[in-house]
């Protein structure tokens, strides 16, 4: 590499912090300036005093991305983070050789130093280039190829690669969260044949097509495989007609809940904390006031999510009862949690029209009706989901048709009776099985670059902002 002008600036950051000083004893250097994820380097040292003990350590960043308030995506950020290699000795000559495995990391350089008495005495540099894997080239259809992604960003130019299925533009990936590693599940769809799985880059988002042959910034994967031709058997039994990712044990979060009117030592208590709607749960309020009627409060997020403009938690009458706390001031009660917004949902306790207790339950999606499920071409389906959120960073979820995007619906709502998102979609294509995923996106980021915004998040798997959002999938049959 020719200097730091091509490194990240939280990388040139963190070289500039390992900088040492000419004159000091000892020289680092590798057998391979650049290479990949996994390459195994030897980490040669020269000139040092001998019969020296030494601490190699490499410098990188970890990555999250910026959240204001539980819901506003600021952008991303990185943090420095040190990891020690191992400690050397120098040999009567002041030599060491030490091999090393390049760790799961971000693309870009890291400095490597060797330090004695918490001083930096040498250094040297080794860049990481981002490389993909497929984990296979045949499926049988609406089963999903895994692509993998390893040393993605921090740099804007290297921080967005997009993936593309027979030439159409699929969605992106990103490592933000997960040290430039990023996990794509990519629908085997029709007809059954051969198809085409290919990795761009380009930090607007959508892919820039002269990547390999007039790109500043090299090709795609460096020298490795960004493209794969891959076979798309016929299915090996029928699909499943719809289904949601596995879901996650999750809280609901703090910054989501409500101001309450009173401070009181009453106690409100929901069990499970999260799940879909459907789910049977019960509510335990202890420490009320002795034979006193309590109305318990469904919270709703109300508003349009567009920058600038609140969205403001609203109780939604009906939803849940009102019961009264015993002589000892307890009650319990059992609920089915309605289709709902998705992301946090308050409920709060009230007596005589003030708040005095509240918990929260974690909303996660549901397909609450697919139908119908088979028809001639032109057949309008019914889509309604449930527990879409209302944040920025859940609020978009994009509809795809057989790994072709579509567009996106919107989580929030100015209307109390709408918590739910709804949209007709229309039959198209050949005889057969035809596959609708909805994945998350993110609707909006106060950063301009890389762009992330309403588009597909292929690598929602490991890298979704806040909360590990699943993606939703149903399968249509389009019959003669």
């Amino acid at each position: 590499m020719d200097g730091d002008s091509n490194l990240s600036s939280d990388l040139q950051d963190r070289l500039a912090e390992t900088r040492v000083e000419a004159n000091t004893p000892g020289t680092l250097f590798l057998n391979e300036q650049e290479g990949y994820v996994a390459d195994e380097i030897i980490i040669h040292g020269r000139n040092f005093p001998p019969d020296q003990q030494y601490d190699l350590t490499w410098h990188t960043v970890d990555g999250s991305w910026g959240v204001i308030e539980g819901y506003r995506l600021t952008g991303t950020q990185y943090q420095p983070r040190d990891v020690l290699i191992g400690a050397v000795r120098t040999n009567g000559e002041g030599r060491f050789d030490k091999t090393w495995t390049i760790p799961e990391d971000y693309g870009g350089g890291h400095a490597i130093t060797a330090t004695a008495e918490d001083e930096a005495v040498a250094r040297t540099e080794f860049e990481i280039t981002p490389w993909f894997e497929l984990d296979r080239t045949t499926a049988p259809m609406g089963k999903s190829f895994v692509l993998r992604g390893y040393g993605i960003g921090p740099d804007v130019t290297m921080s967005n690669f997009q993936v593309s299925w027979d030439n159409g533009y699929l969605g992106f990936m990103t490592g933000v969260q997960n040290r430039g590693t990023a996990t794509v599940p990519v629908k085997a769809v029709g007809p059954p044949g051969e198809h085409v799985i290919q990795v761009w880059r380009n930090y607007r988002g959508v892919p820039f097509v002269a990547n390999n042959t007039q790109s500043p910034l090299g090709s795609v994967g460096g020298e490795r495989e960004n493209a794969w031709t891959v076979t798309v058997s016929a299915p090996d039994s029928v699909p499943a007609t719809s289904w949601v990712d596995e879901l996650f044990e999750e809280e609901p979060l703090e910054e989501h809940l409500l101001d309450l009117d009173e401070e009181t030592v009453a106690d409100l208590v929901i069990a499970p904390q999260c799940g879909q709607a459907g789910t049977q749960a019960v509510i335990t309020g202890q420490d009320f006031p002795a034979n006193t009627p309590v109305d318990l409060q469904w919270y709703q997020h109300v508003g349009e999510g567009i920058r600038g403009i609140n969205v403001t938690p609203t109780a939604r009458p009906g939803v849940l009862p009102s019961v009264k706390a015993d002589s000892d001031g307890q009650f319990q009660v059992e609920i089915e949690i309605p289709p709902a917004e998705g992301s946090t949902r308050p409920i709060v306790a009230e007596v005589d029209g003030q708040s005095v207790a509240q918990t929260g339950f974690m909303m996660q999606p549901s397909i609450e009706t697919f139908e119908p499920t088979s028809g001639p071409v032109g057949t309008e389906i019914e889509i309604e989901l449930s527990g879409i959120g209302w944040t920025a960073y859940e609020s978009a979820p994009y509809f795809v048709y057989d790994n072709k995007p579509l567009g996106y619906a919107c989580g929030a709502s100015e209307d109390l009776r709408s918590p739910t998102v709804r949209t007709v979609l229309t039959a198209s294509g050949d005889p057969g099985y035809h596959f609708i995923d909805v994945y998350p996106a993110i609707f909006e980021m106060e950063d301009d670059e890389p762009e992330f915004e309403i588009r597909p998040h292929l690598s929602y798997l490991d890298n979704h902002p806040v909360r590990p959002l699943p993606a939703s999938h149903m399968v249509f049959e389009v019959t003669e």
